[in-house]
């Protein structure tokens, strides 16, 4: 790319994202909580104080979000949102403002929380996304709690299972598990595992498996790098951390570097103007990938099916 197109393509909006019928301007994930009720052996967060949010800070946090520009699509995770005090009302003020709702879950709520957020969300759930911890919980139990939540999916809404792909789950994932949700028609996608942010080391052979696996988030791709390429993270996609600090991406939470973070989400923060280049070795975001937001990466809007080619 000469110099002259990539100037103007890096002050080129994004097209909205068309969800559920509606133009979304952009994707947030929200770590809302650090509170989880497992302590999963391979969780980067497992050490972390458990802390909710009181009800003055999610109302400022509610505040703040109804100044953001458009509409968009908030991606609720933790810690294990499931865990927040007012859940449903903070999900029902989200939709009051137009945005759309995605969430992912341990799958450990009860019934009638489950179908208490459902209720809230109000045809405005985008993804449900359930992460299947073996430690915990069986694949046999996530399929019959799937039932809870697809019949209530409105037109273009999905369900899928993810879990971590620990070196010791490989083969389990591949022979047992991933084949049982195959028969049940849930889509099923599983994470390499890091450690400290960094992927963990994996021998060829189980590399091997992570492919045949559909690799990270099914993108084909055990650890993705779109280093060098525009990308639209910071301005039509972000991430809110738990203590309301708002970061372009993920890895650019775990740096210092220049755009990574935006400000303070509850105190004011400042989108980037367009796509900006990518400085990362390893992206482990995989909204922009699905959304169409990285340069060279042509992606509709998914849940499931590979994302781009697998590597060589």
């Amino acid at each position: 790319m000469g110099f002259d197109a990539y100037m103007k393509a890096r002050r080129k909006p994004m097209k909205p994202l068309s969800i559920l019928g509606r133009d979304i301007t952009g994707v947030i994930s929200w770590n809302m909580n650090d509170t989880c009720n497992y302590r999963c052996s391979y969780c980067t967060q497992r050490f972390m104080p458990l802390r909710t949010h009181r009800l003055e800070e999610i109302q400022s946090y509610l505040r703040a979000f109804g100044r953001l520009p458009g509409h968009w699509e908030i991606k609720l995770s933790g810690g294990e949102p499931f865990q927040q005090p007012g859940l449903d009302q903070i999900v029902e003020g989200l939709v009051a403002q137009g945005h759309l709702i995605s969430i992912q879950t341990n799958f450990s709520a009860s019934e009638r929380k489950i179908e208490r957020f459902i209720e809230a969300s109000r045809g405005a759930l985008h993804v449900f996304a359930a992460s299947l911890h073996l430690e915990y919980d069986t694949a046999e139990s996530f399929v019959d709690k799937a039932a809870l939540v697809t019949p209530h999916l409105a037109s273009g809404a999905s369900f899928c299972v993810t879990s971590v792909a620990t070196p010791d789950r490989l083969v389990q994932l591949r022979d047992e598990v991933a084949p049982l949700f195959a028969r049940h028609k849930i889509a099923f996608k599983v994470q390499p595992e890091k450690v400290r942010g960094v992927l963990r080391d994996y021998t060829p052979q189980q590399r091997e498996i992570l492919r045949q696996l559909g690799g990270h988030n099914n993108t084909g791709h055990i650890a993705p790098n779109f280093r060098g390429r525009l990308c639209y993270a910071g301005a039509n996609y972000f991430v809110i951390k738990s203590n309301g600090e708002a970061y372009r991406c993920y890895p650019a939470s775990r740096s210092e570097g220049h755009q990574a973070r935006l400000g303070s989400f509850l105190e004011g923060i400042e989108l980037l103007d367009g796509p900006k280049l990518c400085p990362y070795n390893h992206c482990n975001c995989t909204v922009p990938i699905h959304r169409g937001m990285i340069q060279g990466v042509k992606a509709p809007i998914q849940t499931d099916g590979p994302a781009m080619e697998p590597e060589g």
